[in-house]
C-alpha cells in the first residue's frame, strides 16, 4: 500500500463530516485550482492555488470544514496550484503531499510540514486511498491524483497535454473524473496570445484542448454511470458550453451514457457523485 499520512492526534475522522463521499471544486482556473474530496469524516485538497484566506473563505461558504481537512495534495508546483498550500499548511495544522521533486520546487521543503510521496505508489490518508499518477505538463514532475474511499473512485487530471495509457489504465471506471479541457483549437488560433504561448499551451508538455478531454472521456469511460467534471476552462480560449457539447458530443456519438458537468472559471460548484442523489 505505501505510505499512510501521519495524522495529528485531533486529526482522525471529523465527527462533523460527512460519510459518503463528497466532492467540491473550490476553484478552477488559470487564478486558481483547488478540489475538496471527504469521506468517513476525513478530508483532503487537491491543489491550493488560491491564498490561505480565500480558500479557508471558499471552505466556509461551501459547507467545507477546516477540521476535517487531513492533508494538501499537490499536482505540481505551479502558482494557480500551489499558492496558497504553505500558508494554509500552516494554518490549519496539515501536511502538503507531494513528489519530491514538487516539494523543491515549491520550496515546500522547508519550513512547512510535508510528506513526500511516490508516483505510482498507492496511500493512505484516512478514509481515502490515494495514487499519484505522472503526466506531461511543463513541471518538475507534474501528476493526476486517483482517489477511492467508501466504493467510489475519483479521477482529478488537470493541466497535461495528453493522457497517456498510465492514467487511462490508474482512472479508467472512475465514478468521477475531474478533467482538463483548456482551450478550442479554433478560439486559441485567434487569440490575442502570441505564438510562443499558444505553442506551449498546444504542445504535449502544455495543456488539454475540448477534443482532447473528449477524447480522454471516451477511453476512460467503463460502460456505468459516470461524470465527467471538465476544469480549467480558459476564459480567453474557450466556452464553457461549447467545452461541454464537444465533450458530451463525443460522449453520445460512441454510445456512451455519462452525465458532463463545467465549473466556469473562479467558479464554486459542487459536484454529483455518478448514481448517487
Amino acid at each position: 500500500m505505501g505510505i499512510t499520512c501521519r495524522l495529528r492526534p485531533d486529526r482522525g475522522a471529523y465527527n462533523g463530516g460527512v460519510a459518503d463521499p463528497r466532492v467540491v471544486v473550490l476553484a478552477s482556473g488559470s487564478a486558481g485550482n483547488a478540489v475538496w474530496l471527504e469521506a468517513g469524516g476525513t478530508a483532503v485538497l487537491v491543489d491550493a492555488g488560491l491564498s490561505a484566506e480565500a480558500l479557508l473563505r471558499r471552505m466556509a461558504q461551501a459547507g467545507c470544514s477546516s477540521e476535517a481537512l487531513a492533508a494538501v495534495l499537490l499536482t505540481h508546483e505551479h502558482d494557480d496550484h500551489a499558492r496558497g498550500a504553505a500558508a494554509l499548511a500552516r494554518a490549519v495544522g496539515v501536511p502538503v503531499l507531494a513528489n519530491e521533486a514538487t516539494l523543491r520546487a515549491c520550496g515546500l521543503d522547508r519550513g512547512v510540514p510535508c510528506e513526500r510521496i511516490a508516483n505510482l505508489q498507492p496511500f493512505r490518508v484516512g478514509a481515502w486511498t490515494v495514487e499519484a499518477v505522472p503526466v506531461p505538463h511543463d513541471a518538475a514532475d507534474p501528476v493526476a491524483f486517483v482517489l477511492e474511499a467508501a466504493g467510489t473512485r475519483v479521477a482529478v487530471a488537470t493541466d497535461l497535454g495528453d493522457v497517456g495509457e498510465v492514467l487511462v489504465e490508474r482512472a479508467f471506471g472512475s465514478d468521477v473524473v475531474l478533467l482538463e479541457a483548456n482551450y478550442d483549437l479554433r478560439l486559441l488560433g485567434v487569440s490575442p496570445y502570441p505564438w510562443f504561448v499558444k505553442n506551449r499551451i498546444l504542445g504535449r508538455y502544455g495543456h488539454l484542448s475540448n477534443d482532447g478531454a473528449a477524447a480522454a472521456a471516451v477511453r476512460l469511460h467503463a460502460g456505468r454511470p459516470q461524470r465527467f467534471v471538465l476544469l480549467h476552462v480558459s476564459e480567453v480560449n474557450n466556452l464553457a458550453p461549447l467545452a461541454r457539447d464537444v465533450v458530451a458530443g463525443a460522449l453520445d456519438r460512441h454510445g456512451v451514457a455519462a452525465e458532463v458537468q463545467v465549473v466556469r472559471p473562479n467558479q464554486t460548484a459542487a459536484v454529483s457523485l455518478a448514481g448517487r442523489r
